[in-house]
C-alpha cells in the first residue's frame, strides 16, 4: 500500500511538472516595452517575432521568438509581412492570463502562443523596417 501511494505521488508530481513546463522565459524580451522589433513569420492566425533573421528557418521556441497578433482584420492581412523586419507597437500580456485553455484573444484575433513563451504581444500596429 505504501509503495502504491508513493508511486501515485511521484506520478502526480511528474504530471504537475509537465503542466507548468509549457512556457519559458525569453531572455531577450522586455514585457514592459511598448515596441517590439524583430523578424516576423505569420502562421496559424498569429505572428511569431524572432530576434534574428536566421531564426525564421527554425522551429519556434521560447528562447528565439514571441507570439502575438494584431487585431483581427490587420492580422488577416499580415501574411504579407512574412520575412520582414518590423516593429510592432502594443503591449505584452502574460500567457498565464489567457482567456481560453490554449488561446488568448486580442480584438478578434486568436493567439495560440506557438513560441510557448511566458508572454505574448497584443499588437496595435506594425511598421516595416525593411
Amino acid at each position: 500500500m505504501t509503495k502504491t501511494l508513493t508511486l501515485i505521488a511521484v506520478g502526480a508530481a511528474l504530471l504537475g511538472g509537465c503542466a507548468t513546463a509549457a512556457t519559458a522565459p525569453n531572455p531577450y524580451f522586455d514585457p514592459s516595452a511598448t515596441e517590439f522589433a524583430g523578424w516576423v513569420r505569420v502562421s496559424g492566425g498569429e505572428f511569431q517575432l524572432f530576434r534574428e533573421q536566421r531564426d525564421l528557418d527554425n522551429p519556434p521556441s521560447p528562447t528565439n521568438c514571441v507570439s502575438g497578433a494584431l487585431p483581427r482584420d490587420p492580422q488577416a492581412a499580415a501574411r504579407d509581412l512574412n520575412g520582414a523586419k518590423v516593429v510592432f507597437t502594443g503591449r505584452a500580456a502574460a500567457w498565464a492570463d489567457r482567456d481560453g485553455v490554449q488561446t488568448l484573444m486580442h480584438e478578434g484575433a486568436r493567439i495560440t502562443n506557438q513560441c510557448r513563451a511566458d508572454y505574448v504581444i497584443k499588437a496595435d500596429s506594425v511598421r516595416v523596417l525593411r
